[in-house]
């Protein structure tokens, strides 16, 4: 009897994943309210895991004002924050040669001792003026919600001059984004799923990988990407 009643159990769990079909990737940023009673830059802070080079590159471009809600000019910003791995991952590739020789491996060197265990170092050598840039490509003045987005219009692509869906933004570093909704289907029935946020990048002219979107501390909002997001491509 006992058994059974594993068997019918495990075979329950097995429907429930099958069913949770959810295509908005996601990490877990340890809290799953969204609203945080601090700043954007104590929230990153707060959590190492996934945002400890983010904050280094903040403060290593002197923006730590904007993030702290401190710049009157910006009370509120949406920040679509590129998680420690994807700045860990350029830092490595910028110090082993790899991002300056790509595809040529016989001009890579190995990565020291120092430069694995304290990327942060190499973080806080990069330029100034490259990381103020770097991290002014992120931000949105303003606060703007999943909710507030528009859906795109499925008749055409989301890069299409013909789209007449989606949000467009300009980010503090001038590139443009182009943030839209899509409904998925549920149970066979179309458009009864969930509704996913994305991202769309005119310069770098590919989608960005969004993770977690509306993490709302109190002076804005931010939408982490995703961690296989490569720096830069916004």
């Amino acid at each position: 009897m006992k058994t059974g009643l594993n068997i019918w159990i495990y075979f329950l769990i097995l429907v429930g994943f099958s069913a949770c079909d959810t295509k908005q990737d996601w990490f877990d940023s340890g809290i799953s309210s969204p609203y945080h009673d601090c700043s954007i830059m104590e929230y990153l802070q707060k959590d190492t895991a996934n945002w400890k080079l983010t904050v280094e590159l903040i403060e290593r471009a002197e923006l730590t004002d904007l993030f702290e809600g401190k710049d009157p000019n910006y009370k509120e910003i949406t920040f679509f924050a590129p998680p420690s791995l994807s700045i860990l991952r350029y830092v490595w590739d910028k110090a082993s040669g790899k991002e300056q020789f790509p595809g040529e491996p016989d001009r890579w060197r190995a990565l020291t001792e120092e430069e694995k265990n304290h990327p942060e170092h190499l973080v806080q050598a990069l330029d100034k003026d490259w990381c103020r840039e770097m991290v002014l490509r992120h931000v949105i003045k303003g606060k703007h919600l999943k909710d507030e987005i528009a859906f795109r219009n499925r008749d055409y692509e989301i890069e299409a001059e013909e789209q007449t869906g989606g949000t467009d933004f300009t980010c503090e570093s001038g590139n443009k984004l182009r943030a839209y909704l899509e409904k998925t289907n549920y149970g066979g029935v179309a458009d009864a799923g969930a509704i996913f946020m994305y991202l769309y990048s005119f310069d770098a002219m590919e989608m960005v990988p969004l993770a977690s979107p509306d993490i709302q501390p109190l002076n804005g909002v931010v939408h982490a990407l995703n961690y296989n997001y490569v720096l830069g491509r916004i």
